[in-house]
């Protein structure tokens, strides 16, 4: 019988129960066309079924505060509409290309630890390997995007805040964070995520034992740029609002 890690369906499962024997597979043998499409498949869905279950109101709202806010003055019904008008177009437009959005961002992920673990960590790690390193690292967002698809499906309407700061699932520490908690506080709350911690693990393990590396090495690299995109939110967080 072949080992999980044989196959490139056998490692969506691999590298979550036994990622090290996963990942040095994957050092041996790169694939990646699977995890990105599962991945992508399930990321769609969510965000689909998430943007069409938005509250109106809430969406209103918050396109009549944006209104105010630029212009510096109240916003007229007329001015609303429009600005509706043009939401909800962006938005039908704009949720089909998530799976697009999705493989650049994945493909970028990988330039990073492609070139950290090169330049800072002496590596000769091939873009390939790094890229399939960090989608099937990447899967326990499979996980928590398959997890929250019921919670979507047995709501009828969802509120914005809760889709905007992916607190579905109830999986990070700002989905408890009380009503009052700024914006940029929020945000990073909700860093601190369950799954967001499960991937760092698995990209530390991973990377290790692809890049030929130390844990220490491997960690370094992993945590810092996890902490960059961190502080990036929260600081966007803090700029728009």
């Amino acid at each position: 019988m072949a080992a999980l890690e044989d196959s490139s369906f056998g490692r969506l499962i691999g590298a979550l129960v036994s990622p090290a024997k996963t990942f040095r597979s994957i050092a041996e043998r790169p694939s990646w066309g699977v995890a990105l499409v599962a991945l992508l498949i399930v990321s769609t869905a969510v965000g689909v079924l998430a943007n069409q279950r938005i509250d109106k109101n809430d969406l209103r709202q918050m396109v009549q505060e944006r209104i105010e806010k630029s212009r510096g003055g109240q916003a007229t019904p007329e001015q609303v509409e429009q600005a509706m008008a043009f939401t909800e177009k962006a938005n039908a437009v704009g949720r089909w290309l998530i799976p697009v959005v999705g493989a650049v961002v994945y493909l970028l992920i990988a330039l990073l630890f492609f070139m950290a673990f090169r330049f800072f960590a002496g590596s000769e790690i091939p873009y390939k390997t790094s890229f399939a390193v960090t989608l099937h690292g990447f899967l326990p967002v499979l996980v928590g995007g398959l997890l929250t698809l019921p919670v979507i499906l047995s709501r009828g309407h969802i509120n914005l805040k809760d889709a905007q700061s992916g607190n579905l699932l109830a999986s990070n520490l700002g989905a408890f964070a009380p009503e009052s908690l700024g914006t940029a506080a929020r945000s990073l709350l909700s860093s601190l995520d369950l799954f967001s911690l499960w991937t760092i693990v698995l990209l530390i393990i991973g990377y290790r034992i692809a890049a030929k590396v130390s844990t220490a090495a491997a960690t370094t690299v992993v945590v810092v740029l996890w902490a960059l995109y961190v502080a990036a939110k929260v600081g966007l967080s803090a700029l728009f609002t």
